[in-house]
């Protein structure tokens, strides 16, 4: 059974999730923008080599046989598909190394100062425990990695999980704790007499 979360915890998640798309709004159209211009560019330059392949001759290797180029001709486009596809991945996979890259040196930024401000006044009680557990390195500012690791601890109910904490260290520390250390043993001293 599910637990229903509190509204002020929906709220903080929503002003959290606003936070975090006003602040990545220009790297995602920066993001977008760069993938979009990879495609058409890549669109454009495999189209070509499509056009180039059509007009391959295989002609002047006759001499050495035959068969090679009648075998030649009919795996033209084959060939030049499989360029563009070998292209293709090669692609994809430099553009999703440049995108993980963008989202890692994003999650590093440090916010303006007016937008934590304006976030953390906005905030309940509960979300703003919830966004100082998320900002565990108190020796640098709040990164947009600790707003989003907050949104993501919010949606999955840390403030019951703080609660819960809070009482246990009450309880802990209201109780007398126990020695448990064993006792010392007495030297077995023997007496030569």
């Amino acid at each position: 059974m599910k637990q229903k979360k509190p509204a002020s915890a929906q709220r903080d998640a929503a002003i959290l999730s606003k936070t975090l798309l006003k602040l990545a709004t220009p790297r995602i159209i920066l993001r977008t923008v760069v993938i979009a211009l990879c495609i058409i560019v890549w669109v454009v330059i495999a189209d070509k080599i499509i056009d180039f392949g059509k007009q391959q001759d295989y002609a002047a290797l006759e001499t050495f046989s035959p068969q090679l180029v009648t075998y030649l001709n009919s795996i033209n486009n084959y060939i030049w598909w499989g360029l563009i596809l070998l292209g293709s991945l090669i692609l994809y996979f430099m553009v999703s190394g440049w995108l993980s890259s963008s989202i890692s040196k994003a999650a590093e930024i440090n916010p303006p100062q007016p937008v934590i401000r304006n976030l953390i006044n906005s905030l309940s009680q509960e979300g703003k425990d919830v966004l100082a557990w998320a900002w565990r390195d108190r020796s640098e500012p709040l990164k947009i990695s600790n707003i989003h690791e907050a949104l993501n601890e919010l949606r999955n109910g840390r403030v019951s999980k703080l609660v819960q904490i809070q009482e246990q260290q009450a309880l802990l520390s209201s109780s007398p704790i126990p020695d448990l250390t064993p006792p010392l043993a007495e030297p077995d001293i023997q007496q030569n007499n």
